[in-house]
């Protein structure tokens, strides 16, 4: 019996470090899961058009993310606002006129493989716009403006890309 004793508080030790790696795995997950963009409570809206137009013509404190891509003839960027726990955005973009295919706005997480189809970019004499409203606690986001052929959930080709970071919180 007395070969058993010195191994009992290294054994309890180890079970009790086990017991908080597994708890803190389990909070980490489920926390990571409520703000994930494929979290199926996590809803991407379309903004009402006086939202958009706020938006659009800058009243307000709004941030401005710009988008970039490999074409230097290509120009877009993000304007966004966070309140009240939703992040209310907006992207305008200068790209080539279109008649078959469309331009989708996608939401990808930073931290993780996580991404989503957000709306349509719609032609006006401005350019390509759209606008949307997602929750705050997804941020930080990248924003990626692809050319789709077919509406499906799957990302063709890539064309800008642009971040709204996570300091803008409030």
């Amino acid at each position: 019996m007395q070969k058993i004793y010195p191994y009992i508080f290294p054994a309890v030790a180890l079970l009790f470090v086990l017991f908080l790696l597994f708890r803190w795995y389990n909070l980490r997950t489920q926390r990571e899961g409520m703000t994930s963009l494929l979290n199926e409570e996590v809803t991407i809206d379309e903004l009402t058009n006086e939202e958009e137009q706020n938006l659009m013509l800058g009243a307000g404190d709004y941030q401005a993310a710009e988008l970039t891509g490999e074409d230097p003839t290509m120009l877009g960027e993000v304007r966004y606002e966070v309140t009240g726990g939703e992040l209310l955005f907006s992207v305008n973009a200068t790209l080539p006129l279109i008649s078959n295919d469309r331009y989708q706005v996608w939401l990808r997480q930073t931290e993780g493989a996580a991404q989503r189809k957000a709306f349509a970019l719609s032609y006006t004499k401005a350019g390509y716009i759209g606008s949307g409203a997602v929750d705050s606690g997804t941020l930080p986001l990248e924003v990626v403006i692809s050319r789709e052929t077919t509406d499906d959930t799957l990302l063709e080709e890539v064309l800008l890309t642009g971040t709204i970071s996570a300091e803008t919180q409030e």
